[in-house]
């Protein structure tokens, strides 16, 4: 139980973080952390359980990928936007 809760929260805080250097690379005032991370933490946990232990690198290292991918398609269509409407 101990590596469970071990990996949780290795997981959440790791999520977290992503989340936020995203949420502050895209301009973002305030917000609260999206509760669906929970639910990927807690994945992250029985995968590193019931697998491997590198499940949890794993994971942060696929929503950060998944992240960076939406970070850079806001990006891309804020840049087509601009060049669309350059008066407004």
């Amino acid at each position: 139980m101990v590596d469970f809760l071990v990996f949780f929260f290795i997981s959440l805080v790791g999520l977290a973080f992503v989340f936020w250097i995203f949420f502050r690379l895209s301009g973002g005032g305030s917000t609260s952390m999206p509760f669906g991370l929970i639910f990927v933490a807690l994945t992250s946990a029985v995968l590193s359980i019931q697998l491997s232990p590198w499940a949890t690198p794993a994971v942060l290292a696929l929503y950060a990928g998944f992240s960076l991918k939406e970070y850079l398609e806001d990006k891309r269509h804020l840049t087509d936007q601009e060049d669309i409407n350059p008066g407004d």
